[in-house]
């Protein structure tokens, strides 16, 4: 995955859509992407509830290279133009 590729994470069943904005690479090799999240509202909702519930902020910073996918805005747009 580069960076301006557009990926998706599913969080419990919110579906985020988002840019790659910087990777690294540890030294044992995984890959860590930090991502500009779009209209997440849902998400950031989710996490502000959460962090009242434990007092403990659960958002990511980095996202290990398994918890995102990419896909492609013309894939997002077939869908779109095939849904009722």
């Amino acid at each position: 995955m580069n960076i301006g590729q557009l990926v998706w994470n599913n969080y419990h069943g919110v579906l985020r859509f988002g840019t790659i904005s910087s990777k690294r690479v540890d030294e044992t090799g995984w890959a860590f992407y930090k991502v500009n999240w779009h209209s997440d509202n849902i998400y950031e909702e989710a996490m502000d509830f959460r962090k009242k519930l434990t007092h403990t902020d659960h958002r990511l910073e980095e996202y290990r290279k398994d918890q995102i996918t990419p896909i492609s805005k013309d894939f997002l747009s077939k869908v779109l133009q095939e849904a009722p």
